[in-house]
Formats: structure tokens, C-alpha cells, sequence
């Protein structure tokens, strides 16, 4: 039987048009160094899972709110598709959204499919940002896993195939860590344990990552 895991995918509130994906700011400067932040939930379906999503959506918008703050950089944050897995929307500058939600797909997705979906997006986010004239570092995904996902052949293929070509940082609750699967946290993929300063850690280890410092 094929396991589903749901993933809460950053999502504007509103329909509008998204910028297309640029370095450039408000003020039309030239684009300069620019990151690709991917930001989503995974849950588990069989769990409730509403304290979780509460909890993961404050710690991917204090993420954000602290990338968007770097100096010398501009990071891109992916908001990824909705429930029925169709248009990708385009990634936005971190701290330029007015509101964003994170919603849970109705009967969930496919994990490896899921994992290839990112990674093509990734791709696409990149040439369309290099394209706009801007320097692009390695792109990043924080994923705050409410339940540890379980990792299959196919699974954990696709998975190392998205590590070799992102930062991936994990972010558990408290006791989850020891269920990951080992293929999860290799590819120098982090594992953090859930804390009231998570936002700042995963925040410092993004723009280590991305820009070396």
C-alpha cells in the first residue's frame, strides 16, 4: 500500500498575481546575491495535526520574518502549490507578504512525488532567477515535520536526490527526532528539535548555507 503524507504548503491568502522571481526591490536596484528558501509542513494524516500546523506556521513565518532581515542578500521564499497540486505559483520576497497560510492538502500527496515536484520547481526557480540577471546561491528547504515521515526505496531516492542539490534543514517536536528516518538527516541535512528560539537557529543555518557565513 502506498503511504500519503500531507504537506502544508506555504500559500498566499489572496489570488493576485505574484511578482515574477527577481533580486531586484522595491526601488527597481540592480539584482545582486539572491537565495531560494523553500518553507513547508509535513503531517502525517492519520494525526489531528492542528496544534502542530499552529505551531509549524509560527516557526516558518519567524524563519522568514529573520531571513528577511539579512543584510547583503535577498532571500526568495517559494510559496508552492495548493490543494490539488496544480500551477506553481512564484516565489516572493522573504517579508513581502502582507498574509500567507499554510493549508492542508484534502487527501494528501505521495511523499516521493512530492520530493520531485519541489525539485522541479527548484530548477525552474533558478533559471528564472538567473535569467533576471542575479548571482543565485545554493537553494534551502525547512520543512517542520509534525510526524516523522516514513522513507520507502522510492522515497528515500528521491530524497537524496533533492539533498544533493539543496540545503535541507528539519525541524521535529520534541521526542519526533528519534523516529526520522536515517536517510531524512544524511546528505548533511540537519535535524533540530523543536525550542522557543528555533526560528533564529534554522535562520543562522540558512545563511550559512547559502552564503558561507
Amino acid at each position: 500500500m502506498t503511504r500519503t503524507i500531507a504537506f502544508w504548503r506555504g500559500e498566499e491568502a489572496g489570488h493576485g498575481s505574484a511578482p515574477s522571481p527577481s533580486a531586484r526591490g522595491d526601488q527597481g536596484e540592480a539584482p545582486g546575491l539572491c537565495g531560494l528558501v523553500l518553507l513547508f509542513l509535513a503531517d502525517d494524516q492519520r494525526s489531528d495535526g492542528s496544534a502542530g500546523w499552529r505551531r509549524g506556521r509560527k516557526v516558518l513565518r519567524d524563519v522568514e520574518a529573520k531571513l528577511a532581515a539579512t543584510p547583503g542578500i535577498t532571500y526568495q521564499v517559494r510559496a508552492l502549490p495548493g490543494r490539488d497540486g496544480k500551477a506553481l505559483r512564484k516565489p516572493r520576497k522573504a517579508g513581502r507578504r502582507s498574509r500567507w497560510a499554510l493549508r492542508r492538502p484534502a487527501d494528501g500527496l505521495d511523499f516521493s512525488r512530492a520530493l520531485a515536484s519541489t525539485r522541479a520547481a527548484i530548477h525552474r526557480d533558478v533559471a528564472a532567477l538567473r535569467m533576471g540577471g542575479a548571482i543565485v546561491t545554493r537553494p534551502a528547504i525547512v520543512c517542520y515535520a509534525v510526524t516523522a515521515p516514513l522513507g520507502d526505496a522510492v522515497t528515500t531516492e528521491e530524497y537524496s536526490r533533492l539533498a544533493s542539490e539543496a540545503l535541507v534543514t528539519w525541524v521535529v517536536p520534541e521526542g519526533a527526532a528519534v523516529l526520522m528516518p536515517p536517510a531524512f538527516t544524511a546528505s548533511g541535512a540537519q535535524l533540530l528539535t523543536d525550542h522557543y528560539a528555533i526560528g533564529d537557529e534554522v535562520a543562522h543555518l540558512v545563511r550559512g548555507g547559502t552564503r558561507g557565513c
